[in-house]
């Protein structure tokens, strides 16, 4: 009896150690934390997004916080910028909308950022208005196409596609989505409602599984849109199921279910992260296997037992977590190369035996300010000392590499050779790595505690490379292993960089949007928004600060500048933190520097890669104009001198030819409207005629139009002047001035340009006409091209693409992609 009791106990122990293994992995993440002390508004982060350009958006208690890779900006509301939602019952809850806007979401409330200034919004009412919701709004939602939904009494509303469908008044509606025609409705039954989007008539009903599931998870939910179909996790009271919904069989499926509280997804290289009240889960949406993660592991050495309000990734891969009172955490997208053991582990001990062998015994001791000398296969010497690292070659003068150069440290310990024959050092901070290029050091690589070295002093002579290219390194306090072959090649397909203009500065003061400086506005959109510069001719000393929004290594980033019309930077220069002399700093930031500028337009291009020799992105451009003063023109002062003269000997002779000229003047101007009006109406005829690449090189009755073509000067005024003309209604007559004021030309600039071409054939811009009408619906309509194109006027919908290319340089498509967030 008592055999099986140890029997039975042990068979228990196996089985709960498998649950273990199959139940609490441990990640292999080592994760560093952001906090308040870094610069967040709070320790609690609600909810992550990353942005298109990789910039990252956190939300705390209240504030929205973005962070640019080296610091973090917030933002918080007033009182009174909340509007009420009546109906909405979950938690922080972050959309975008195609308007740049940021909605935030709270219980029985929402909050609005206008991205443009990244400021809120005091007056929410005004912009549901702007967007054409006129109605009380009980709550709202955003799709994965960023349109904006209005749920309104019994009616759900959506303004971006003129769209209205009737809701369900017995349950709360929880998410709302489109998916192929399809209007998805999301309750808190688990009840899915599907309307066509074109009819807004009702498709389908897809009931929850039973009516105890519908019951037990109503609190609050979360989807997810994977391939045909989307994730949803559902939430009860201290219980939570992640199901799977196939819109294509109308069925769900159970994925996990859990007594705790399960928060958001994200995916990332096929597996699922989902957030919870105790860690995080790994679902392997191909094979369906699931890790749970419930410690994470710190980069200070301890491990956390954490809730997780949300999961997001960077767009080189990071990952990034948000605790209720432990911070933001960030993992990076690969684990260390190096691999560090203390000497109480016993592997660093066979290493250190390794490396003694590798060595022959110990290493030889030098005299100060030797620390160690190294001979390279290609016979070059290598001397570590106090004051740098000393390169020795045949015929060569001898070279020392100092901070200067990229060396983060000027105490060298150790050297060893690659099996690509590049050169790695340990010094008193951290393992850098010389690239050899055609013989000769072209580039320094150093890794810090940031990339697990650690943050101590290594031992003279102590480093060895074993058969297989592996590298052994000796510190004080630990054996340090890594194979350079391991480290990831970091290439821009992989890992692309946005530049981020992050801060500006004017003379020495900080500049934010609407900001005055001597009665000027210098940008009015936040700095991160801002492409064109304006300044007067005294405000002429700017630095610029910019971020390449590298989380992963930002002291790796590589900047590639050149700014046009500044003699330092007319060829395109390329700055590291390891040779700009602090330009760029060791979180990556580019500190351009622009002073003494001379009125006049200047360019600004600018790239950012993880390596020196890939730059396969065009340039981000920023403009900055600086104003002429007035005094400074050619020449005033004798013009002004003979201003007056003339002003004094012609007052006469002006006096008793104004009535003469008025009335010419007059005259002139009666006739060139009459001229404008008939043009318009002649344009006004042609609009209901299809438009095919034969109208506008030959008109109806055969007439060549090459012989009547105009400028462009002309036809971007007419652009402006017919629509108007147009408009005015039966009787009511115009002035040259109103055009004047339409145009912003001044009255004798206009009989010029129209007169010469108010007679030509206007079937060339009747032409332009219909793709500026074209381009006002892809702003501001959901229509497809080819109904655009029918509803223009255009022969085709190939014709359409053909005509707007042309115009706009990008394809109708790109130009509404362009319009929106």
């Amino acid at each position: 009896m008592y055999k099986n009791s140890i029997l039975k106990t042990g068979l228990l122990a196996v089985v709960l150690g498998w649950f273990s293994i199959l139940h609490a992995q441990t990640d292999e993440r080592t994760f560093f934390v952001y906090d308040a002390s870094n610069g967040m508004a709070a320790n609690g982060a609600q909810t992550i997004r990353c942005t298109k350009t990789g910039r990252m958006v956190i939300t705390t208690i209240g504030h929205i916080n973005f962070y640019d890779g080296f610091s973090f900006g917030h933002i918080g509301p007033v009182e009174g910028d909340a509007y009420k939602l009546e109906k909405y019952t979950g938690h922080y809850h972050l959309m975008f909308d195609k308007h740049h806007h940021l909605w935030l979401k709270d219980k029985h409330q929402v909050t609005c950022v206008d991205l443009l200034t990244e400021t809120f919004i005091h007056n929410v009412d005004s912009v549901f208005k702007s967007l054409g919701m006129n109605k009380t709004v009980d709550d709202m939602f955003s799709d994965h196409q960023s349109r904006l939904w209005f749920l309104c009494g019994s009616q759900l509303i959506c303004t971006d596609s003129v769209m209205a469908v009737p809701v369900r008044q017995d349950v709360e509606l929880h998410d709302v989505d489109t998916n192929g025609n399809l209007l998805l409705l999301f309750y808190a039954d688990g009840t899915v409602s599907a309307y066509n989007l074109k009819t807004a008539s009702h498709e389908y009903d897809v009931p929850a599984q039973s009516a105890d599931e519908a019951q037990r998870y109503s609190n609050s939910s979360v989807i997810y849109p994977y391939e045909d179909g989307y994730y949803q996790i559902r939430n009860g009271n201290n219980e939570a199921e992640l199901r799977y919904y196939d819109s294509a069989k109308r069925q769900w499926r159970l994925v996990l279910a859990e007594p705790y509280s399960l928060n958001n997804m994200a995916i990332y290289n096929g597996d699922m992260y989902i957030a919870s009240g105790k860690g995080y889960w790994i679902y392997n949406l191909q094979t369906g296997h699931k890790d749970y993660v419930e410690e994470l592991q710190l980069s200070k050495g301890r491990r956390l037992k954490t809730d997780i309000n949300a999961i997001a990734f960077d767009l080189q891969g990071g990952m990034w977590i948000g605790t209720e009172k432990r911070g933001l955490l960030y993992a990076k997208p690969y684990p260390s190369p190096f691999k560090i053991y203390s000497w109480s582990d016993p592997k660093a001990m066979q290493y250190y035996q390794m490396m003694e062998k590798q060595m022959g015994g110990l290493p030889e001791q030098y005299h100060r300010p030797v620390n160690c000398v190294f001979n390279d296969s290609r016979g070059w010497k290598w001397t570590g000392m106090y004051t740098g690292l000393k390169l020795e070659r045949t015929h060569k003068k001898p070279r020392l590499f100092k901070l200067r150069d990229g060396l983060r440290n000027e105490m060298v310990h150790a050297i060893v050779e690659d099996l690509k024959h590049d050169i790695w050092i340990s010094t008193s901070y951290g393992i850098s790595h010389l690239y050899i290029k055609k013989d000769s050091v072209y580039r320094i690589e150093t890794y810090t505690s940031i990339d697990n070295v650690p943050a101590e002093s290594f031992v003279n002579g102590m480093a060895a490379r074993l058969d297989d290219g592996t590298i052994l390194m000796n510190s004080l306090d630990h054996m340090v292993v890594f194979n350079p072959a391991s480290f990831h090649h970091l290439n821009s397909e992989q890992f692309r960089l946005y530049p981020k203009l992050v801060k500006l500065m004017v003379d020495g003061q900080e500049i934010a949007a609407g900001q005055e400086i001597d009665g000027r506005v210098i940008i009015d959109r936040a700095v991160t928004r801002v492409k064109e510069i304006s300044v007067n001719y005294d405000q002429n000393s700017i630095s610029l600060t910019f971020s390449g929004l590298n989380y992963f290594r930002p002291v790796q980033t590589y900047y590639r500048v050149r700014v046009k019309g500044v003699p330092t930077y007319n060829n395109w220069r390329i700055f590291c933190h390891a040779n700009s002399a602090g330009l760029v700093d060791k979180n990556g930031k580019f500190h351009l520097p622009l002073l003494g500028l001379k009125p006049g337009r200047y360019e600004i291009e600018l790239q950012t890669s993880f390596n020196p020799d890939d730059w396969a992105y065009e340039p981000y451009v920023w403009i900055i104009n600086v104003t002429e003063p007035w005094w400074r023109a050619s020449g005033v002062y004798l013009l002004l001198a003979l201003v007056l003269l003339g002003l004094l000997i012609g007052n006469f002779i002006l006096y008793n030819r104004n009535t003469r000229l008025r009335l010419m003047r007059n005259n002139e101007e009666g006739d060139i409207l009459r001229r404008i009006k008939t043009f318009a109406t002649r344009c006004a005829s042609l609009q209901e005629e299809v438009l095919t690449p034969y109208t506008l090189t030959q008109s109806k009755d055969g007439e060549a139009l090459e012989g009547a073509l105009m400028t462009p000067e002309f036809m971007e005024q007419m652009l402006k002047i017919v629509p108007y003309v147009n408009s005015l209604e039966s009787g009511k007559g115009f002035t040259m001035t109103d055009l004047a004021e339409l145009t912003g030309l001044q009255a004798s600039q206009m009989y010029g340009l129209l007169s010469d071409h108010l007679d030509k054939n206007p079937r060339l811009l009747v032409g332009k006409l219909r793709l500026q009408e074209a381009a006002e619906l892809l702003r501001t309509t959901d229509l497809s091209v080819e109904d655009i194109a029918e509803r223009c006027r255009f022969v085709s919908p190939n014709y359409f693409i053909a005509s707007f290319y042309h115009e706009y340089r990008m394809t109708p498509q790109d130009y509404r992609n362009s319009k929106a967030l």
